[in-house]
C-alpha cells in the first residue's frame, strides 16, 4: 500500500495536470467567481480583518478580494513567508507596497505583524490550495505553511478552489487542514 506521501505526490501531479490545461482566462474567471461568492457570505459582512493570499498566476486571481477589502475600510493582512513552513500576518494598507520574495511570491516589505490567535471570530481568511476534495480535504502544495497558519488562527476559514480542482477523493495526514463543502468556494 503507498504511503500518504506517496498518494500525496500523485495527487499533486494529477492536479498540476488539470490547472495547466486550465489557463489563464479560466483562472481569471475562477477568481472573479470566488470573489462573487465570497462577497455574498455573512463571514465577509461580518468580517472586521480580512487575510487572503497574493494570487500566483497558478491561483484564482485574489485581486478583487484585496482591493475591496480595503476599499470597504477592513483591516487586510496578507502572508509573508519566513522559510521552514512559517509564515507570519502582515497588515497592508497599500498594495502598491508589495514586493516579491525570494521565489517571485508578492509579499508585504513591511507592516504590523498580527497574531492569528488573536484576531478574533470577526477575522475572515481566504485560503488557497492546489486542489480539494468534495468531503473538504485541503491539498497544498506541500509547505505546510496554511496547515500551520490554520492551526493557530481563531477566525473563519474558507477555501478558495477553481472547480475543476475539485476532486472526489484527495490523501489526507491528520495534521492536514479540512474544510466543511460548504466552505469551498468555487469557480
Amino acid at each position: 500500500m503507498p504511503s500518504t506521501a506517496d498518494a500525496k505526490c500523485a495527487a499533486r501531479a494529477a492536479a498540476k495536470a488539470r490547472l495547466r490545461a486550465l489557463g489563464p482566462a479560466a483562472l481569471a474567471a475562477a477568481g472573479q467567481a470566488i470573489a462573487g461568492q465570497l462577497f455574498a457570505r455573512p463571514e465577509w459582512r461580518q468580517a472586521g480583518t480580512v487575510f487572503c493570499f497574493v494570487s500566483l498566476p497558478s491561483e484564482p486571481d485574489t485581486a478583487p478580494v484585496l482591493a475591496r477589502a480595503l476599499a470597504e475600510g477592513r483591516r487586510l493582512c496578507l502572508p509573508r513567508m519566513l522559510g521552514g513552513g512559517r509564515m507570519e500576518l502582515v497588515e497592508v494598507q497599500d498594495l502598491a507596497a508589495l514586493r516579491p520574495n525570494a521565489i517571485g511570491i508578492r509579499e508585504p516589505a513591511q507592516g504590523a505583524v498580527l497574531d492569528p490567535a488573536a484576531l478574533g471570530p470577526d477575522a475572515l481568511a481566504l485560503v488557497p490550495c492546489l486542489a480539494a476534495s468534495r468531503d473538504g480535504v485541503r491539498l497544498g502544495r506541500g509547505g505546510g505553511y496554511y496547515d500551520r497558519f490554520l492551526a493557530g488562527f481563531a477566525g473563519r476559514a474558507l477555501l478558495a478552489c477553481p472547480a475543476a480542482l475539485v476532486f472526489d477523493t484527495l490523501p489526507a495526514d491528520p495534521w492536514d487542514a479540512r474544510f466543511a463543502p460548504g466552505d469551498i468556494l468555487t469557480g
